[in-house]
């Protein structure tokens, strides 16, 4: 039995692949989170911790010390509840928090 050759894949149909995904992520995405957890968390919680990434709808903050880690867990609803209002109710579920660098 003869194998078939498929033919390979145009340029054009790699290209439209390659955008299609750049869009999901959407443009400034990053720039949007940090301007929102800024917003969210305050000038001095926010100089404290910095939004390291979001899978699954959960935001996962990185934070620089037990005590800002203690804070932030205590309003943890609340920051919730503003970073749906600034980023859309669909975008978030949840907030992990951890200890990290974050500079």
């Amino acid at each position: 039995m003869r194998k078939r050759k498929t033919a390979p894949a145009g340029i054009g149909n790699i290209l439209d692949k390659v955008i299609k995904k750049i869009e999901k992520k959407g443009p400034g995405k990053k720039e949007n989170v940090l301007a929102a957890w800024q917003k969210a968390a305050g000038s001095k919680a926010a100089g404290h911790s910095r939004p390291a990434n979001i899978r699954r709808r959960v935001l996962t903050v990185e934070i620089d010390s037990s005590t800002w880690f203690y804070a932030l867990n205590l309003k943890k609803r609340g920051l919730l509840k503003r970073l749906k209002k600034e980023l859309g109710e669909e975008t978030l579920k949840e907030i992990r928090f951890r200890m990290g660098d974050i500079t």
